[in-house]
């Protein structure tokens, strides 16, 4: 038993050497992960209209994402990811009376994706998946000396797609690029376009 453990410890040693010499990074192929941080705003019809009654309106919020890939070629990936778009508010307020809400959404998000390479590590490409969304509503109000606080939670799928460019330098890569997330809801359409920056890492 203890020569076969000798053996089969000597036989690991000999062949990584062997292996890490035969691995090569080939910056067409492999598997890839980032983060962002970027730019979200919401176009949508009831926060529009809020806002032309007079209510204080805040369309727009920090997001952030998390994401990881595999390439398969030089022009060809898929990729999975997470996004929180942030927050989204309307208030208002008249005397003693006052009403807030606050949408926050995030979601998970599968895509495929086209890269054109340019040259000498910088590219460009496309992206269209789906994106599986929550999203939760807030209401915090006081009328008439009476408080009201209720939330409700919707989710569901639908699709998103992006275009961008990226540089890579030394497995390190750095994107910028711009999404548009269709969400539909009831019959009403929450519109998000998410501007962001990424670091990424190719292994």
């Amino acid at each position: 038993m203890k020569r076969l453990i000798a053996t089969a410890a000597l036989a690991t040693l000999v062949a990584s050497p062997a292996f890490a010499q035969s691995y090569q990074y080939n910056p067409a192929e492999g598997p890839y992960l980032g983060a962002g941080l970027g730019y979200s705003k919401l176009d949508n019809d009831t926060l529009d209209w809020l806002g032309d009654l007079g209510a204080s309106t805040d369309d727009s919020d920090t997001a952030y994402k998390l994401f990881a890939g595999y390439q398969f070629n030089p022009n060809f990936a898929v990729e999975a990811g997470y996004a929180d778009f942030g927050d989204f508010e309307a208030s208002g307020a008249d005397g003693a009376n006052s009403a807030r809400l606050k949408l926050g959404v995030e979601g998970f998000t599968a895509a495929l994706v086209g890269n054109l390479p340019i040259q000498n590590g910088f590219s460009v490409f496309g992206k269209l998946g789906m994106v599986a969304w929550d999203a939760d509503l807030d209401l915090d109000a006081t009328i008439n000396g009476d408080v009201y606080r209720e939330s409700a939670s919707e989710d569901g799928t639908d699709p998103f797609y992006g275009i961008g460019a990226e540089y890579e330098i030394d497995r390190i890569v750095v994107r910028t690029e711009y999404e548009r997330y269709d969400i539909s809801e009831s019959g009403e359409d929450f519109e998000i376009d998410l501007f962001s920056t990424s670091l990424g890492y190719r292994f």
